[in-house]
């Protein structure tokens, strides 16, 4: 269904036709084909991230839908958690190692281009699987740093997401720590996870570990909110004026107007509308003769709130280049009438 209406993603976007492809395909259980497709929406959002400097000279000129689109940062690190989680099912441990690197090495630049200018540049999710899949390979140095990663990036998501960080990172980071012998770091995490229960890695020898990802909910809708900019006295009277009165309907006949003045610019800027979800929780049962274990699902990472997030920081940046094309442009059309003027008199 999705590839009969490919033509409807258009052709700037798509990366955002291979992300859904691929994420599609990876809930239908198809992960190779899925890997495929998640491979090329990660190859193209590197392309057009060098071409973009180019590319922004044009959407300058025109608007910003003149750029194609290559994904929001934390798509970009979505793209390689799937893929390590379509390795991790199809039994390719190194593979999946291979996209716990790739992570890493995105949240560094990320963090280092960023320089605490936008509040995404952790991810808890994709730090806290990264350590699961270390420690499912053996490695647990590197699991234990991946945890301690996914700890620091928790603490944030505390403070921008609402997301607390669970309890099941906290008895990881106990049992690693331990079993690395890190006497200081495990002293601080008991100290600091106080009431956490949790099991040692000699009592955990021999048995085995279940991780249950469960996907919830719907990503938010973007729409359009709509801000009027005026560029001389006459033109705010008659923003002032209709803005009393402003209501959907009335939207075309105000643009209407303002057309005839020439002087007020009307600027479309995104916004995100949350679809709430309906599941609160999962949980997943394991009975077996009288013995039964019920484990209730955490939130790791919510989309919503970090693409809400993300798009409420670059806001006011989209605003300022929006109103700096529409003043450029205003200035060119005056110019041309002078221009002409000074012609038909001379």
């Amino acid at each position: 269904i999705l590839e009969k209406t490919q033509q409807v993603y258009g052709s700037r976007s798509e990366a955002l036709y291979l992300m859904d492809k691929g994420m599609i395909q990876h809930l239908a259980g198809h992960h190779i084909d899925s890997i495929h497709s998640l491979s090329n929406a990660e190859a193209l959002t590197e392309e057009l991230y060098t071409r973009r400097i180019r590319s922004e000279v044009e959407a300058f000129l025109t608007s910003d839908n003149a750029l194609p689109y290559e994904g929001e940062e934390f798509e970009k690190v979505l793209l390689n958690v799937l893929m390590a989680v379509n390795y991790a099912q199809l039994g390719l441990w190194d593979d999946a190692l291979v996209e716990a690197r790739k992570v890493d090495h995105k949240l560094t630049l990320l963090g280092d281009r960023n320089q605490n200018r936008m509040t995404y540049s952790k991810d808890a999710l994709a730090r806290y699987l990264s350590g699961v899949l270390y420690e499912a390979a053996g490695d647990l140095s590197n699991a234990f740093v991946a945890y301690r990663l996914a700890l620091d990036a928790f603490q944030q998501y505390g403070k921008a997401y609402g997301v607390p960080t669970p309890a099941l990172l906290r008895q990881d980071l106990l049992r690693v720590s331990e079993a690395l012998g890190l006497t200081q770091e495990h002293e601080e995490y008991k100290q600091a996870f106080q009431g956490i229960t949790w099991q040692s890695e000699s009592a955990s020898q021999g048995l085995g570990e279940i991780v249950f990802i469960t996907y919830a909910g719907h990503a938010p809708v973007k729409r359009d909110i709509f801000v009027d900019i005026p560029f001389s006295a006459d033109a705010l009277s008659l923003v002032l004026a209709t803005t009393r009165y402003d209501r959907r309907d009335t939207r075309a006949a105000d643009s209407i107007l303002y057309g005839l003045n020439g002087r007020i610019i009307r600027l479309a800027l995104p916004q995100f509308v949350p679809r709430r979800s309906v599941v609160a929780y999962t949980e997943a049962v394991v009975a077996g003769g009288e013995s039964r274990h019920v484990s209730r699902s955490v939130v790791m990472e919510d989309i919503t709130a970090i693409a809400s997030k993300d798009l409420e920081e670059r806001l006011l940046r989209t605003m300022v280049k929006a109103v700096a094309r529409a003043a450029w442009k205003l200035a060119l059309a005056e110019a041309v009438q002078v221009g002409v003027r000074s012609a038909v008199q001379d």
